[in-house]
């Protein structure tokens, strides 16, 4: 019997800002990859949860790339979805994808029902509290509120893309 771990992916996702309206540009696709080898050696290291808050870019990434993964693997993708309206303002393709991933997710939890300025970090509090390690994507800061609040509740953090 496989023993199962969780893991929170977070990312800084000012980084990242220049994949916003165009994820053709080739350096998107390596990173996309870079982030499928990075899922799928978390997964061979036991850990088959995966809690997301699906935000763009690299959340969104993630969460497609592990709902891709849950054909073949037994994974599971958790959402800490921050308000009801967080895809309110994003073009029509991208409010696609997100509901696609949230109709494929094993659970999704919403945080509150309107935005609140605290409403994100509720939601990483919510996932880290409930991981055994958090990746955080694109950041090394420890001012970063999901690597400073994991590091405060002895949740080891892992850092990809510094």
């Amino acid at each position: 019997m496989r023993f199962s771990m969780t893991c929170t992916i977070i990312s800084d996702e000012k980084k990242f800002d220049i994949f916003r309206k165009n994820e053709s540009i080739p350096l998107c696709n390596k990173i996309k990859t870079m982030l499928l080898s990075e899922i799928w050696q978390l997964y061979c290291r036991g850990y088959d949860r995966f809690w997301l808050n699906c935000e763009w870019n690299i959340p969104m990434w993630c969460a497609e790339i592990i709902t891709a993964m849950k054909m073949y693997n037994d994974i599971r993708l958790y959402i800490a979805m921050p308000y009801e309206e967080q895809a309110s303002g994003w073009d029509e393709k991208h409010r696609e994808r997100f509901f696609d991933v949230h109709a494929d997710a094993d659970k999704v939890i919403m945080i509150s029902d309107y935005y609140t300025k605290d409403c994100f970090h509720l939601a990483d509090m919510h996932m880290i509290n409930n991981s055994d390690r958090v990746l955080i994507i694109g950041n090394d800061r420890a001012e970063l509120f999901g690597s400073k609040y994991a590091v405060e509740h002895d949740i080891p953090v892992e850092y990809m893309f510094k």
